[in-house]
């Protein structure tokens, strides 16, 4: 009987963001196919860990830093030698590149990018992520494809990064699951959704600058003066203190929470009243 493929999946950790989740998605999807998947983590902790699928095998390569898990992953390269490798985030898009040339294992390479690559390096607060487009110029046309996850997001490769045309594939995340809709339907002990609360106006990300939530803290704050509401945004980062100061100065912070990561958010989607994408 011939050994099902094997495909790789390659992260920095599995911290609460939506590439991660969208890997375990890919991965549960794959294995579903028949394929041995493996999430490769540089580092195995982020709060999304308890969520993997049994179908998926763990591959620690206990780094303390994404490029220092190359030697390791080129290590796991030449042992399990995957047909293909995935990989998410920029920085870990390069690592995987590098550890391709340098294990000499043939496999197909695809990187996915997640964000516009211009806006968030106009938003980036250290030097690296300012200087991106220079440092994944040369390498992104090593992959076999580079996967966007908008239209928006491949025009932005190929124009202002410089990626070639056709090595720009666009594919959408996965979004709708039959276990979301199972997710959803679980019970959800918060005070404010409970009968007669004022409605809920949910949004949900990593506290990050390209999420923009300060603006959506100021438009809530407009229709909080012409109405009774309340505002929750699911998710944790280090705009955390910046967000809750600007509550304060709005007069919104009575009405405004931040309950942090949520494993589970789909109860909270369900009964929102309208939920907003603030990036």
């Amino acid at each position: 009987m011939t050994a099902p493929p094997t495909i790789a999946l390659f992260l920095p950790s599995l911290a609460g963001g939506g590439a991660q989740k969208v890997f375990l998605h890919l991965g549960q999807g794959f294995a579903e196919r028949g394929a041995e998947v493996h999430l490769v983590l540089a580092r195995a902790e982020g709060p999304y860990l308890p969520l993997v699928p049994d179908s998926l095998q763990v591959v620690d390569l206990g780094a303390s830093r994404v490029l220092r898990s190359l030697p390791a992953l080129v290590c796991y390269l030449r042992r399990a030698r995957p047909v293909a490798l995935l990989s998410a985030l920029d920085h870990a898009n390069v690592v995987a590149l590098w550890a391709q040339k340098l294990a000499r294992v043939p496999m197909r390479v695809v990187v996915t990018v997640h964000s516009t690559p211009s806006q968030a390096t106009a938003q980036a607060r250290t030097l690296r992520a300012r200087l991106m487009r220079y440092w994944v110029k040369p390498f992104y046309p090593w992959a076999h494809a580079v996967v966007a996850v908008s239209k928006g997001v491949a025009n932005d490769l190929i124009d202002w990064v410089g990626v070639p045309t056709d090595k720009v594939r666009v594919i959408y995340n996965p979004i709708v699951t039959p276990d979301m809709l199972r997710k959803a339907e679980e019970p959800l002990d918060h005070p404010w959704f409970q009968p007669g609360q004022p409605p809920v106006v949910l949004s949900a990300g990593r506290l990050t600058t390209p999420k923009d939530f300060p603006t959506l803290l100021r438009a809530f704050a407009l229709v909080r003066a012409q109405r009774s509401a309340r505002l929750m945004i699911l998710g944790e980062g280090e705009l955390r203190t910046e967000l809750e100061h600007l509550a304060a100065r709005l007069g919104i912070a009575e009405d405004f929470a931040l309950p942090g990561f949520v494993q589970n958010p789909y109860p909270y989607l369900k009964r929102a009243a309208v939920f907003v994408l603030s990036s």
